[in-house]
Formats: structure tokens, sequence, C-alpha cells
């Protein structure tokens, strides 16, 4: 497989069926990923079972969702995990899963901007969205993650926490209030086009304009 067809072909073999099914038996080396395989977190769950049900969740969301669902947890094996159970187990993880993002989709030949859009969901994906509604705040989490590029931030965010126990509650509480608030902010903005995106939890869908 060349360099300049590598992204092309990978997208296409995750596209053909459920995306985790292109990982199972994987016709390129990609040994960041294969490392998640002995790696857990503290719901007990592998950082590569975890990945897959991720991007499984995100195969009708666009390529550079579907990318980042990928990613985004690949540096908690560069990571000593931490056993406090009130403290993050993987500290840093989004900063260092966004650097293999760009080393890794260098080397497939993506364009700079998917690696831009990618790596910049990949390191804000841990977002503190709890307690996030000032304008300030929202300003600058728009900033960080591209105006074009909410609608794939929330469908990752959704798809990463819809795997744990509480997922619904948490939609609930924290990204639904947060995701109006952005849309609110957005829609102050002249000339923006709402982001949109399903949620994987029945019933729940929401949408704005196209992005």
């Amino acid at each position: 497989m060349t360099k300049s067809s590598s992204l092309k072909t990978i997208l296409l073999r995750m596209r053909n069926d459920w995306p985790s099914m292109c990982w199972i038996c994987p016709s390129i080396n990609f040994p960041e990923l294969e490392a998640t395989k002995y790696v857990n977190q503290k719901n007990g769950q592998s950082v590569w079972e975890h990945t897959m049900a991720v991007i499984d969740l995100l195969h009708d969301d666009k390529d550079i969702a579907l990318l980042a669902g990928l990613f985004h947890d690949l540096g908690k094996c560069d990571i000593q995990p931490v056993d406090d159970p009130s403290l993050p187990r993987f500290p840093g993880h989004p900063i260092a899963s966004a650097n293999i993002a760009e080393d890794t989709l260098s080397s497939w030949g993506a364009s700079d901007y998917i690696i831009d859009r990618v790596s910049r969901i990949v390191s804000t994906h841990m977002y503190d969205i709890s307690n996030a509604a000032r304008e300030k705040t929202i300003r600058k989490f728009v900033a960080d993650v591209g105006q074009d590029n909410i609608g794939n931030w929330f469908a990752v965010r959704i798809a990463d926490s819809a795997s744990y126990s509480g997922s619904k509650q948490y939609y609930n509480r924290y990204i639904e209030p947060f995701y109006s608030a952005v849309l609110s902010y957005l829609r102050k903005q002249p000339g923006t086009e709402q982001p949109k995106f399903t949620c994987p939890f029945q019933g729940m869908h929401i949408k704005g304009g196209d992005a």
C-alpha cells in the first residue's frame, strides 16, 4: 500500500463493513493501535475494546469524526496509569493521542486539513463540559476545535461516553446542555452553519443546519 493511497484505502475498508472489522485483521502495520489490547481502563475494558466500540458508533459520521474516534485514546499506552479513582487514570493522554494522530495520518498521506481537524478533536476530547456555559469559555472551545469541526467533536464525545455506565444520564446532564450553549453562541455568529449529529442513544436526535 503506497503512502498516498493509504488513508483512502483505510477509510474505504472501514466503511465497507463495521469499522472495527478493518482492524481485527489489519492489512497495515499499526503498532500504536495493537498496543491498546494490553491496556485496561477503569471499567475493566481494554483501550482496544473501547476504541472499536467508539468507531463502530461513528460508522455513519464524517471521515474526520471516524478518524478522531480511532486515535482519541491511543496515547493511553504511553501514560503511566494512576490508580487513585478520584483522578484521571491516564493524565495527559489527549495530547499524547493527538501526537500519534498527527504522525500516523501524515504517514498515511492525509491532507494538512484532515490532520489538523482530527488532532483538534483528539486533543480536546476530554474537554471539561461540566461547567462550561460562559460565553468566554465557549468562544475558546470553538476556537480550539474549529467552527466547522463542532459537529465532529460532539459525535466523538457522545460515542466516547456511550460505552460507560450512566452514559444516558451524562448525556442529559452535560452533553445536551453544552451543545445547546454552543449552538446558541454559534447562532450569534453571522453566516455560521449549525452543526448536527445523531446521538447513539435511542430516541435522542439533535441537529442544526448542515456542517
